[in-house]
C-alpha cells in the first residue's frame, strides 16, 4: 500500500479540519455579539446641495454667513428630505469654501413629515469636496451616526476661480450632495 495520501484524502482531511475549526469557532463566539456590529443602514439618499455666502469670500479671513439649502431627493434607503441652514462662519476664506468651521445643526424634514436633528462635528475638506461626520441628535434616527459628503460643481462670483490667489469673490457654491445615516 502507498504511504503517500491521495490528493482526495488530502483535500478531504482539510476540509474536515476546517470544519471543525469552523464549528468549534461557532461555539466559542461571544454569546452577547451584536448581529449587525457593521451598523444598519437607515437612510442613503443622494441630491444637490446650494451654498450662499454674505458677505462674499475672499482670500482674506472674515466672519461669514452661511446660508444651505440641501435636497436628499434620491433615497435607496431611508425617505428623500430636505433642509436649510445659516451657519455663521468666524475667519472663513474661499481657500477652503464647503467646509463649516464650527459645528452646526442641520434639521432634515423627510417627506413623511418627520424630522432629525444632525450634529454636524467635524469636516474633512479635499478642496472642491467635503466630508462631515456627526450625529443624529433628535428626532427619527435618533443616536444614529451621519455622514454627508459635498462635491461642487458649480462655484459663482467675480473670477471665483483667482479667489485663492485674491484677484476673485466667490458669492456661492453648488452641487452633489450624500447622505448616509447609519444605526450602531
Amino acid at each position: 500500500m502507498n504511504a503517500v495520501p491521495s490528493r482526495f484524502a488530502l483535500s478531504r482531511l482539510v476540509g474536515l479540519a476546517g470544519s471543525m475549526a469552523l464549528a468549534c469557532g461557532l461555539l466559542l463566539a461571544p454569546a452577547g455579539a451584536p448581529a449587525h456590529a457593521q451598523g444598519l443602514l437607515d437612510v442613503q439618499c443622494e441630491g444637490t446641495f446650494t451654498s450662499e455666502y454674505t458677505p462674499v469670500l475672499t482670500n482674506r479671513p472674515q466672519d461669514v454667513s452661511i446660508a444651505n439649502q440641501n435636497s436628499y431627493a434620491t433615497c435607496e434607503a431611508g425617505l428623500p428630505g430636505t433642509s436649510a441652514t445659516t451657519s455663521a462662519e468666524p475667519g472663513e476664506t474661499c481657500v477652503n469654501l464647503l467646509h463649516a468651521l464650527a459645528p452646526f445643526d442641520e434639521t432634515i424634514t423627510w417627506s413623511g413629515q418627520s424630522t432629525s436633528v444632525v450634529h454636524w462635528t467635524s469636516v474633512e475638506d479635499t478642496g472642491g469636496a467635503a466630508t462631515f461626520t456627526g450625529t443624529v441628535t433628535a428626532g427619527r434616527y435618533t443616536g444614529d451616526t451621519a455622514e454627508k459628503i459635498l462635491e461642487a460643481t458649480d462655484i459663482t462670483g467675480t473670477n471665483p476661480e483667482l479667489c485663492p490667489l485674491g484677484d476673485g469673490t466667490i458669492s456661492g457654491a453648488s452641487g452633489l450632495v450624500t447622505l448616509t445615516l447609519t444605526s450602531l
